[in-house]
């Protein structure tokens, strides 16, 4: 048998009868892929799976930042988490849906239109999703202890005082300034050291939850005022998405104050203060204090050079990549020195 020139073989795709795909085809297909990507990305943001991640995120913090992660079993450790996960997004998303469509934000639909557009179209459905959310929080939170299960039920409560309806002549404490992103940050703290207390002993009665909480008395308290300060920060930025509408509807902020640049640059000093404090303060697990000081400083400065146009998002996701690194760095640490 002879068999073509080497370099002369017949098209194989034209012999099979498989068209080759254009350089246009290939182009759209990529065009189209990207677009599902973001599509994709968008929603999970307007459901507040972002915001849910955050404050998983911080129950791991403060465990980490007080010592106490390490002696916590890593199935107690994921059903806190996920607690943690399903109260937060099923607040957030009452937060931002309402109770009823009539309390709807309109500041919301100018802040964040495609957001609004979107929860307003699925209210109902997102209102189902959020007592799924809550049921399932609930029922985690048995698992940690009788009481953790009444958490999300206050944390509800928390929601309507915010903010349970748009404003009409008496301000909120999300209208006020400084109050808005303090109470934000009591919250989260005081949700965040809870859940990781009760995480030490699953199923104790309060007694015993109160003693672990006096014997990591000292750590506990100054992870709880780092996590405090994180949160109020990052509350900052999440405000600058807001401005303009904040403005228009009476909501006083330091974005509306300050202008965007300076509250932007005062929550970044406030992150590097924070850092500079867990590296200066002794009393702290050196591992943990270190490694957070470290991710600190460089997810700090890494998104004020990048300057996303909208922050909100790139902050929720920050903490939990935060304490992703920091559970590495840690692992390794163990690892290491054990």
């Amino acid at each position: 048998m002879r068999f073509p020139p080497r370099g002369n073989f017949p098209n194989r795709s034209r012999a099979v009868g498989i068209a080759k795909p254009s350089e246009s085809h290939v182009v759209q297909a990529s065009l189209y892929d990207a677009s599902t990507v973001q599509s994709a990305l968008h929603v999970v943001a307007h459901l507040a799976v972002w915001a849910g991640l955050y404050v998983a995120g911080a129950v791991v913090c403060v465990s980490q930042v007080a010592g106490i992660d390490a002696i916590v079993p890593i199935g107690t450790r994921t059903r806190a988490a996920a607690f943690a996960f399903c109260t937060a997004m099923a607040v957030y998303l009452l937060d931002r849906v309402k109770t009823f469509d009539s309390w709807l934000d309109p500041a919301d639909a100018q802040a964040h239109p495609a957001r609004f557009a979107f929860l307003a179209q699925h209210s109902t459905r997102v209102r189902v999703l959020i007592l799924l959310l809550l049921t399932a929080a609930v029922c985690l939170g048995k698992g940690l202890s009788a009481w953790a299960a009444a958490v999300p039920v206050l944390a509800v409560a928390g929601v309507l005082v915010y903010a349970a309806r748009p404003r009409t002549g008496r301000p909120r404490p999300k209208d006020i300034v400084l109050l808005k992103n303090a109470y934000v940050a009591a919250g989260i703290t005081g949700f965040a050291v809870v859940v990781a207390i009760a995480a030490v002993h699953p199923g104790a009665g309060l007694r015993i939850v109160w003693e672990v909480a006096v014997a990591h008395a000292v750590p506990l308290s100054v992870s709880c005022a780092h996590l405090a300060m994180r949160v109020f920060a990052d509350a900052v930025l999440c405000d600058l998405d807001d401005e303009d509408a904040d403005r228009r509807h009476g909501t006083s902020t330091l974005p509306t104050h300050l202008g965007r640049t300076r509250a932007w640059n005062t929550a970044l000093a406030v992150r590097l203060c924070i850092a500079l404090g867990l590296v200066l303060i002794p009393v702290l697990p050196a591992p943990a204090r270190l490694a957070w000081a470290a991710v600190t400083v460089v997810s700090s400065v890494s998104l004020r050079l990048a300057a996303p146009v909208r922050v909100r998002d790139w902050v929720d996701a920050r903490l939990p990549m935060e304490t992703a690194c920091v559970a590495v760095i840690l692992v390794l640490w163990r690892s290491f020195a054990g």
